[in-house]
């Protein structure tokens, strides 16, 4: 009999834990919705932002960005660009929303976001971009998104976004470009110059589609041995040569092209940039 009433108490027990556990995660997903919808509504009055700190606070909460505190912010956060885009593969308009807190740890950087939302209100697709763009590259044709990531080192490069089935697909081929550094502010053994290589549309292969070509400076910041090792200065007629961004080891001009394959709609790279230009890990 003992049994059978602690059974029951302890049953009793886990199923108000249980219970009182949904209630809490409904509510939390109530209130999530229900700020959603304010950030709906406020979207509905573009182009006009009546309260923008608590628009911002609106994003991060339902949009779940990830922001640090940081008390020396307080009102220095911005939305630096709300507007209304359109973009290749798509005739829909959509709206960029860019928030910019500032600064933060290196981890964070470049400590902003851009949220690209359809006309409803759902988002598409969120980044942590260092800057963007958007590139017209066939006339007569929407525009694609380029966007350029780089870490808190300046170690980055470039991504092409085009829409296709309502989604958002980088049509910058990685195959051989994910070691190809289109930015590169990082004084390593080398950087670029300038740091975000410049862009340039051109059809190269005369297939009556453009493509695209990276074009600049790759700076050896320092020396390499025939063994494949670095080395930051050498001894030459007798003085110490020291090798830096200011007083590079070498310089090379770069061109690396990305060309339009009709088939797959994704810019590929031409040949292997690494072994033509000799830049070794």
């Amino acid at each position: 009999m003992k049994s059978i009433v602690w059974f029951l108490l302890l049953t009793s027990i886990l199923f108000g834990c249980s219970n009182q556990s949904s209630k809490v995660e409904n509510s939390k997903a109530l209130e999530i919705e229900t700020i959603a919808d304010t950030v709906r509504f406020q979207i509905a009055g573009f182009p006009v932002i009546v309260d923008t700190t608590q628009f911002i606070a609106n994003l991060i909460s339902v949009y779940n960005l990830e922001v640090e505190l940081d008390p020396n912010r307080i009102n220095s956060d911005a939305i630096t660009v709300y507007k209304k885009v359109k973009i290749h593969g798509s005739t829909a308009d959509y709206l960029l929303i860019e928030y910019d807190y500032k600064n933060g740890s290196t981890a964070a950087f470049p400590w902003k976001y851009q949220l690209l939302l359809n006309s409803a209100g759902k988002l598409v697709h969120t980044f942590n971009a260092l800057r963007f763009e958007f590139l017209s590259v066939f006339p007569n044709q929407n525009p694609f998104l380029l966007t350029v990531t780089a870490t808190g080192k300046g170690n980055g490069k470039h991504q092409l976004y085009k829409m296709r089935n309502n989604e958002l697909v980088n049509v910058l081929d990685e195959n051989l470009e994910a070691h190809l550094q289109t930015y590169d502010a990082h004084e390593d053994d080398r950087i670029n110059e300038p740091s975000e290589l410049s862009i340039h549309i051109q059809d190269d292969n005369t297939d009556g589609f453009n493509d695209l070509f990276f074009r600049g400076n790759v700076v050896f910041t320092q020396g390499m041995t025939k063994n494949g090792h670095w080395f930051d200065s050498e001894i030459i007629n007798g003085k110490q040569v020291d090798y830096s961004a200011q007083n590079p080891f070498k310089k090379i001009p770069v061109e690396y092209i990305f060309l339009y394959d009709q088939q797959s709609g994704h810019f590929k790279v031409k040949e292997n940039y690494k072994e033509k230009y000799n830049l070794q890990d």
